[in-house]
């Protein structure tokens, strides 16, 4: 087989787009041959009885090449006048010329894996798409990105978001905005806008309780990211990789069990639904039934994610992922915090009524689909619909402590909070080069529409004593009146222009701008929901959101990069008087160190950061109720972040993080001003390794150690520091294809007592679980 020299010598080192699935290596040569820009002569019978790995993604055409022929004894050879021929290996070639005279012999080297294969074991990921909606290498990234793959999320044996991110990433805390409610987090001192601000392959879905079954990995960009994708805190953000169907048939079915009555079961399917691979499908689900060591709390859920893929040519992908939740839960608001600390009860005790659920359901249809004109120039279109629904009986703590700091006040509510969403993007997105340049454009516009009603009957009802609780005191079916409505209605549109440019292939730039356009408005009424909608007043603002970078590859394993980034956001908060909020504002310069190994195998990063956020909301003062806010002025925030993860022998996978963040008030209305920001600590760190003994067993040990910080804007009291040993082992029985592996994870290994986070008040101080283990046995087929 032979490439013509002309056409290989003309492309030699450019990247394009190949899509071959796994299958006979003759047939994977001829879809080369199409999708290359080399024309093909060969003969068939040198690579007859063999198949072909998946190739999907940029490469050149030799990287492709080399990874279609990886599994077969036959290599790509490049002769003095540029024709590549394809030959036996030497070793190869020796045996079928002299097999009596080939000893024995054992082959060892490391496995190329997909980026989406199933059981892909690399903690390391060397390109991402967050940071720039493109398929950008990390190390030519010229902003901080960290990835955590699905491999890290199996060795933890995660279950949450959350606890996705906590200890794996520098610098961000995943929490709960009001107890098990919603799941935000705090990315470099600042945190989401307490409704959810996870986003699902690259869209805004706000407002959920996310469940991991059918998630790939996760991207957490650092710093404003609002050039890309609008609203966005400037902290940076959390977008979530969805498991897509793949051409290769495969099926796993896991159970998991552990401490306080939890009992998990995931189903993975997937593979092609016709001959010529071009429909594909995938179904992930999950049923779990759990308790916790909280008294009370607990969550019954049924999550079910089907999925299908259509591409007719090389050219043309379409993508359908529907997702359906049912929970039925009871929602954990904390304990108070007393005299400086959280107050001084078991960590398992809960201060509400007993095992009152609500129930929470969710159903979601995403649609993408991507045209490539060319191995250049592409086409993309993404859309999410959602809607959420909340209702069942609670209870809020907010109505506060008495003055005997025992006995607290609680407000009973019962009622109904509907959520519907659409988001949408296109992007257009090619490459040339001009004048010695070589440009990556990206053109894209994007909207995000949402309305919330919700109505309830709430009334103050039987208190508390936290020191001696009795509890069955509440009556819900009393609550006959509803007397609280609310109504939120808001859009977002913006457009937005990218380049990336490369410079004698070592200096990147970066240059972007976004324009947004903003109507928000939500409206508090106790008479009706059409009344609050008909009180609500519309707030409307614009903005220019512009961003910069610069990087520069010294070597191929380093590179220095500098950033400067802008962030716009409206505020949708309630003010006591009505009155409109000016929207916020962040600002952040970065500088960094990227370093990479050859075989991209193990990276890590450095940044440095200065962060300013204006206009920031908090909580009202003067009201007891937590749903009016002030502007509180301007925070900022600076420190100093290191992340590294990924393969360092062929036995040791390490992931380590560490941050120094420090972040306070600087301008405030109402006293705030040189305080630090709630659930932030100043030091927090991690490492977590594991060590594959045999292709069987592995085990691995890790702590989390995170400083005292403030669990209030007021700082009033504050939640101590503290360090958490976390641990696990796995073997795994291989019987023929088919794999079963039995695991087992022991968190808090010491049973530390501690405090994960607070509510951002002195009224929800939400406790760590003590040491608790986690069973799994996992059947792969």
């Amino acid at each position: 087989m032979a490439l013509a020299p002309a056409a290989q010598a003309e492309n030699v080192g450019a990247k394009h787009y190949f899509d071959i699935p796994a299958q006979a290596l003759n047939q994977a040569l001829l879809q080369f041959g199409k999708q290359s820009r080399q024309p093909l002569i060969y003969g068939t019978d040198v690579a007859e009885h063999w198949r072909s790995r998946a190739v999907q993604g940029d490469y050149t055409d030799a990287e492709a090449l080399n990874l279609l022929l990886a599994d077969s004894p036959l290599r790509a050879q490049t002769t003095g006048d540029g024709t590549v021929t394809i030959q036996p290996r030497p070793a190869e070639l020796h045996n079928q010329t002299h097999p009596e005279l080939m000893p024995a012999m054992t082959v060892v080297g490391k496995p190329v894996y997909a980026w989406n294969a199933p059981d892909n074991p690399d903690y390391n990921r060397p390109n991402a798409t967050t940071a720039t909606k493109t398929d950008t290498p990390v190390m030519e990234t010229p902003i901080s990105i960290q990835i955590v793959p699905k491999a890290v999320l199996a060795d933890k044996q995660t279950m949450t978001l959350p606890d996705a991110v906590n200890g794996h990433v520098s610098g961000v805390l995943g929490r709960t905005g009001g107890g098990y409610l919603y799941d935000n987090f705090v990315i470099r001192g600042l945190a989401g806008s307490g409704f959810g601000d996870a986003y699902r392959n690259g869209l805004y879905n706000r407002q959920d309780i996310y469940d991991i079954a059918n998630i790939e990995q996760i991207e957490i960009l650092k710093g404003p990211a609002a050039m890309l994708y609008g609203r966005v805190e400037p902290g940076g953000l959390v977008n979530y990789v969805t498991k897509k169907p793949l051409d290769t048939a495969y099926y796993s079915l896991q159970q998991q069990f552990g401490s306080f009555d939890q009992y998990r079961t995931l189903l993975d399917a997937t593979g092609p639904l016709d001959a010529g691979k071009t429909l594909l499908y995938r179904l992930n689900g999950s049923y779990t039934d759990q308790q916790s060591f909280r008294d009370f709390v607990g969550n019954q859920r049924f999550f079910v994610a089907p999925s299908l893929t259509w591409r007719p040519n090389a050219r043309f992908e379409t993508n359908v992922d529907l997702e359906y939740k049912h929970d039925q839960f009871n929602a954990d608001y904390g304990i108070p915090a007393i005299n400086g600390r959280p107050a001084p009860i078991p960590i398992t005790r809960n201060l509400k009524d007993g095992f009152h659920r609500q129930t929470l359901e969710s159903s979601s249809v995403a649609v993408d689909w991507t045209y490539r004109f060319n191995d250049d120039w592409k086409i993309t279109q993404r859309y999410l619909f959602k809607d959420w629904s909340l209702s069942g009986p609670t209870l809020f703590n907010f109505a506060g402590l008495r003055a005997d700091l025992r006995t607290l006040d609680r407000v009973a509510s019962k009622g109904v909070q509907d959520v519907m969403t659409h988001s949408g993007n296109i992007d257009l997105n090619g490459k040339f080069e001009i004048f010695g340049s070589k440009h990556n454009l990206l053109v894209g516009f994007d909207g995000f529409h949402a309305l919330t009603n919700a109505h309830s009957a709430q009334a103050p009802t039987a208190p508390i004593d936290i020191y001696a609780p009795v509890y069955g005191q509440v009556d819900f079916d009393a609550l006959a009146r509803e007397n609280a409505f609310f109504y939120r209605r808001e859009s977002w549109t913006g457009a937005y222009l990218q380049d990336q440019i490369t410079l004698f292939d070592r200096l990147h730039i970066l240059l972007g701008g976004r324009y947004d356009s903003v109507t928000t408005g939500s409206n508090f009424s106790p008479v009706s929901l059409p009344a609050a909608e008909l009180g609500r007043r519309p707030a409307n603002d614009d903005a220019f959101s512009p961003r910069a970078g610069l990087l520069y590859r010294a070597q191929d394993w380093l590179s220095l990069y500098g950033s400067y980034s802008e962030s716009f956001s409206a505020n949708n908060g309630v003010s006591a008087g009505g009155e409109k909020f000016d929207p916020q504002r962040g600002k952040q310069y970065e500088l960094g160190i990227k370093t990479e190994s050859a075989d991209q195998r193990f990276s890590s990063t450095l940044a440095f950061f200065y962060l300013t956020k204006s206009n920031m909301l908090t909580d009202d003062p003067n009201r007891a109720d937590p749903n009016f806010q002030i502007l509180a002025g301007q925070i900022r925030s600076r420190g100093i972040e290191f992340d590294l993860a990924g393969q360092v022998t062929d036995r040791l996978h390490l992931l380590g993080t560490y941050a120094y963040t420090q972040v306070n008030y600087t301008q405030d209305f109402d006293g705030l001003q040189g305080h630090r920001v709630e659930n932030v600590p100043r030091h927090q760190g991690s490492l977590w390794g594991t060590w594959q003994f045999n292709q069987a067993f592995k085990a691995g040990l890790g702590a989390v150690a995170v400083g005292p910080r403030p669990g209030d804007s007021d700082n009033s009291y504050m939640l101590p520091g503290y360090v958490r040993l976390d641990a696990m082992a796995a073997y795994t029985h291989k019987v023929g294809e088919h794999r079963l592996t039995a695991q087992l994870n022991i968190n808090n290994l010491l049973d530390k007592e501690y405090y994960a986070n607070s509510a951002g008040s002195n009224l929800g101080v939400i406790p760590g679980a003590p040491i608790n283990v986690l069973g799994s046995l996992k059947y792969e087929f």
